[in-house]
């Protein structure tokens, strides 16, 4: 028997171990194979895909590389994770999360605004165009 639950439609949201470990099992890859490649033993990939620990920032990104997955959602499962490992026995945690689900808004134009600064600067810094051919300043 499987030391791993069975999801079930509708049950709960997928957490970032088990994400892990299905797509670990969709591609057939052994443990081993994984942690290598994130550069964690396997003990720790078995732990964090039981939900018992969470990786670093930097293994969280080598897991978004090798799974070719967008790194924001590795790491938005892995702060939702460490929100839930840090405030599960506080009564006030779910009525947290969900100011933290009607806040996001508010929060997030901020951080847009200085994406699309930060790509405006960086263009001006380093122009894509070429001048043309044969002139010189």
């Amino acid at each position: 028997m499987s030391r791993h639950k069975e999801s079930k439609a509708g049950a709960q949201p997928e957490t970032l171990g088990t994400w892990l470990r299905d797509l670990r099992q969709a591609k057939a890859l052994p443990l081993r194979a994984v942690a290598a490649a994130a550069e964690m033993d396997s003990t720790l990939l078995s732990k964090i895909e039981l939900g018992q620990r969470l990786p670093t920032e930097a293994q969280a990104k080598a897991l978004a590389t090798f799974f070719g997955v967008p790194l924001d959602d590795v790491e938005a499962k892995r702060i939702t994770a460490r929100f839930w490992q840090e405030n599960n026995s506080n009564p006030a945690a779910a009525k947290a999360a969900a100011m933290i689900r009607e806040s996001a808004p508010a929060y997030m134009k901020p951080l847009e605004a200085a994406k699309t600064a930060t790509s405006v600067s960086r263009a001006t810094r380093y122009p894509t165009t070429t001048p043309p051919r044969g002139s010189h300043d």
